[in-house]
């Protein structure tokens, strides 16, 4: 399948956006990062509203997915629910760091930040999964998606606590368990779309009257470990064994200023080249049947 950037772009930076939101939720409960939860919900509800936009682009009219929005079975409807209500607790939540000179936020709130966080994250992936594509078809898509969230808050949160001055013993813990999660999760993933190979029928050509000598299945289309997507899958792999590197390296240091910017840029790399991987790997099995 080819590359969808729109859809690339709008599933990591929402996956962002939630980890962000969720990080600084957790921050809350924790009674730490006051100063920093302005400056991080500001960037959450600006990479909400990029990712939002962004998916625009995947369609040649896109004023035709209002069309969908009727089905509440469609994916894109269950997407826009969930980034609603996120946008709504996102609203909560800074009516009540605007009131609170001290940037007090309930902790019934902050546990509902984490949950719909969580949610919109898994509402997401489950959008994509597909009987007739067996490389998406697997929960452990979901699982990729919920441990980029989960490298990426604590690292961005990590980042500004350390430029607002208010750097704390959840820094590094947060970091080291987000981004381990992000690496067994991406690993496993990958792992599991390798063994989707084998679900495709060895069959030479695919005889559509359009094209009666095209390949159904173009070598190492069904394999993140073969052929073209290789490179990618490697990319992914190294970016988050990079991210954890730079979690442990930022809790020796402390330095969250330098190690939580590495840290977000990593999972982006890993992020991005995992969907890159994803959509390289996206074979229908429906002409087989």
């Amino acid at each position: 399948m080819e590359l969808q950037w729109p859809l690339i772009l709008f599933t990591t930076l929402l996956a962002w956006a939630a980890g962000l939101f969720g990080a600084q939720c957790l921050w809350a409960l924790r009674g730490r990062g006051a100063k920093a939860q302005m400056p991080a919900l500001i960037g959450s509800a600006a990479l909400l509203a990029v990712g939002g936009i962004a998916v625009f682009f995947h369609l040649e009219h896109w004023e035709r997915i209002f069309n969908g929005f009727g089905h509440m079975t469609s994916g894109i409807t269950q997407e826009l629910i969930a980034i609603v209500v996120l946008a709504v607790v996102m609203v909560v939540y800074f009516v009540y760091l605007r009131r609170g000179g001290e940037a007090k936020v309930p902790a019934w709130l902050s546990a509902v930040g984490i949950v719909v966080a969580v949610v919109l994250v898994v509402v997401m992936g489950h959008s994509y999964m597909m009987a007739s594509l067996p490389a998406w078809d697997s929960l452990l898509q979901i699982g990729s998606l919920l441990g980029a969230a989960c490298a990426f808050g604590p690292a961005t949160m990590a980042l500004i606590c350390a430029v607002r001055d208010e750097a704390s013993d959840l820094d590094a813990r947060a970091n080291v368990i987000g981004q381990c999660a992000n690496l067994v999760l991406a690993v496993a993933y990958l792992v599991a779309m390798q063994a989707t190979a084998g679900s495709y029928a060895a069959v030479e050509f695919w005889f559509d009257p359009t094209s009666p000598t095209l390949d159904i299945t173009p070598d190492g289309s069904t394999a993140p470990f073969a052929g073209a997507s290789v490179g990618a899958a490697v990319v992914a792999i190294i970016a988050a064994v990079a991210g954890a590197a730079s979690a442990f390296i930022g809790r020796a240091k402390g330095d969250w200023k330098v190690w939580g910017a590495v840290g977000a840029g990593c999972v982006l790399a890993s992020a991005i080249a995992l969907r890159v991987v994803f959509y390289m790997t996206g074979v229908s099995v429906y002409p087989f049947f």
